[in-house]
């Protein structure tokens, strides 16, 4: 069976969740299914909707998981491209899916079946799938940029989502009304390794990377088809720690009597594994993620914000105590309805006040530089809030927030010219690519000792062995992916960087650098490498279009037209 030639996924889903809701601690057996088209999957699938029964609609349909709609997936990446406006909530509901076609093709094997009802493991398998769907819920406004500049570290939305899926009330009703042992499995969950499962939620080749990468690409405009893979669980050989054991040419180690195992690809892919290893170094390296123009941009995050909590001024209060709050409070102890009341368009609300009255001009433009290119900002929020909906209610602060946009639009004040200046960013911004190693100048230095100066050091390492993918030859032999005799590249030494130093005019003017500094600081980095004020972007072949807007076409209608 291969979901993507099916006309319709429909019967096979519905078999599956009669099964799975078939249990004696289950009290909401009956299954009424939902559906969706995901976008992903519509040029690949002859059937391109994702289902879930109703107990899963209830859980995307909490509060919780309705904010990611409103958290943007690449935040100001969208610059590099406005066909990015993608959010959090299709990327959770895209990576439940994945979750449920692996466990959909499990479900075709009468072993795995019988093993699920001989150990009564379906409680576990509802809750893997909701902790998938909910992956993400701890996300921040603007997601990873976010954590990575207020908390300076990459994973604490993971703390913040565990305490939403474990302690929301509302979350935790959807879970007691299929089973009162829910939450508790939950909880288990998040604590125990279940089966194999960890090396395909969170790993080198996962349903996250899987859907994200997917998606990604189709709404960079290079669509990408990365189906899901079968693979067989093997028992292997393992040392007293743990660790599973190799024969001399550094194949696994096979027996028939161990209680460890590992799940295996077959040879045939290993070039669809490998390509996704490829699309993700891409991402990194070339495209989106951290390129030094998409991190140059999201590091205007934290300094607009560190600047603005060193500035003494009645406007942003709820800013700035919000991400005080966040800064100083341990995630576990955390309250709920904070977490839960800030999303992208309500911290764009608040920088858009800011942009507009704040007393420092500096701290203007430093606001200003946090809020995408127009043309992106406005696909986003025409999606996240659901513009195209004629039956759309606004609730007060949609109206508020579309007001400032629609002043933006029409406007002619500091903020509507400075949005509307192609040249804005560039005009603001100062970076060089990749500068050339030898930049001990003392002057240099001096302003990044200081901090007035930022640098970027990223290393770029798609696959992390550590993190094994386990592959068949076509011996029979099995190989952990680095040490496959047919891989594509050695990928345990395959290492690559993007560099860069950059710094933002308004800040430095913000710390009392002179204009005469200024200029000083754009000749050294004329020195360095292409300084990234005259910097053009390539375009590239945007093979489909996925803007609902287009400029100087109809979003001026969409605006204006609306009734607020």
């Amino acid at each position: 069976m291969k979901l993507e030639d099916l006309d319709s996924k429909e019967q096979i889903f519905k078999d599956f969740f009669e099964w799975l809701f078939d249990d004696s601690k289950i009290t909401a057996k009956e299954i009424q299914l939902e559906k969706e088209v995901d976008i992903t999957l519509a040029p690949y699938y002859l059937d391109s909707n994702i289902y879930y029964p109703k107990q899963f609609k209830n859980f995307f349909e909490t509060r919780a998981m309705k904010r990611l709609e409103r958290v943007s997936q690449v935040s100001l990446a969208i610059d590099l491209n406005p066909n990015l406006y993608q959010n959090r909530l299709e990327h959770s509901k895209g990576v439940y899916y994945r979750k449920l076609e692996e466990m959909v093709y499990n479900f075709q094997d009468y072993k795995w079946r019988q093993k699920v009802e001989k150990e009564n493991l379906k409680l576990y398998l509802i809750a893997e799938l909701i902790k998938m769907a909910g992956h993400d819920i701890g996300h921040f406004p603007f997601s990873h940029a976010f954590e990575e500049q207020v908390f300076h570290c990459h994973g604490i939305h993971e703390e913040a989502g565990k305490k939403i899926m474990l302690e929301d009330p509302e979350i935790i009703n959807v879970l007691n009304i299929i089973s009162p042992d829910l939450p508790e499995i939950l909880e288990e969950l998040y604590n125990i390794k279940f089966w194999n499962f960890s090396e395909h939620d969170e790993s080198n080749y996962d349903v996250d990377r899987l859907d994200y990468i997917q998606r990604d690409n189709l709404y960079w405009g290079t669509p990408i088809n990365l189906p899901h893979l079968k693979y067989k669980t093997v028992s292997v050989k393992t040392d007293e720690a743990g660790k599973v054991l190799k024969n001399t040419d550094n194949s696994i180690l096979v027996t028939s009597s161990s209680d460890k195992t590992i799940d295996v690809y077959s040879y045939s892919d290993l070039s669809k594994i490998e390509k996704l290893l490829e699309l993700r170094e891409d991402g990194y390296k070339n495209k989106i993620y951290m390129v030094p123009y998409s991190h140059i941009r999201e590091s205007s995050i934290g300094v607009f914000f560190n600047s603005l909590l060193e500035t003494p001024s009645n406007c942003g209060n709820e800013l700035i105590n919000y991400i005080n709050t966040v800064k100083n409070t341990d995630i576990k102890n955390i309250d709920l309805n904070l977490l839960l009341n800030w999303d992208d368009i309500k911290v764009y609300s608040e920088i858009i006040d800011i942009a507009q009255n704040h007393e420092n001009g500096n701290i203007r433009k430093l606001a200003t530089l946090v809020i995408p290119k127009l043309n992106g900002f406005l696909n986003f929020i025409y999606s996240c809030i659901n513009l195209k909906s004629p039956q759309k209610q606004y609730t007060d602060s949609e109206k508020d927030f579309l007001r400032k946009v629609k002043k933006i639009i029409y406007g002619n004040n500091e903020l509507s010219q400075n949005m509307k200046n192609q040249n804005f960013i560039a005009e603001n911004t100062l970076y060089v690519e990749n500068p050339s190693s030898e930049y001990n100048d003392e002057i240099l230095q001096y302003f990044l000792s200081n901090q007035l100066i930022l640098k970027q050091n990223c290393k770029i390492k798609a696959y992390n062995p550590n993190n094994p993918i386990y592959i068949k030859n076509l011996d029979g032999k099995i190989y952990e992916l680095s040490q496959h005799p047919k891989r594509k590249f050695d990928w345990k030494t395959r290492i690559s960087y993007n560099k860069s130093l950059y710094t933002y005019i308004p800040y430095l003017k913000f710390k009392g650098v002179s204009d005469k500094e200024i200029e000083l600081i754009k000749n050294k980095f004329q020195q360095l490498g292409q300084i990234g004020q005259n910097f053009n972007f390539t375009e590239h072949k945007c093979v489909v279009n996925m803007q609902p807007l287009q400029n100087g076409h109809n979003f001026s209608k969409v605006f204006k037209e609306l009734e607020l």
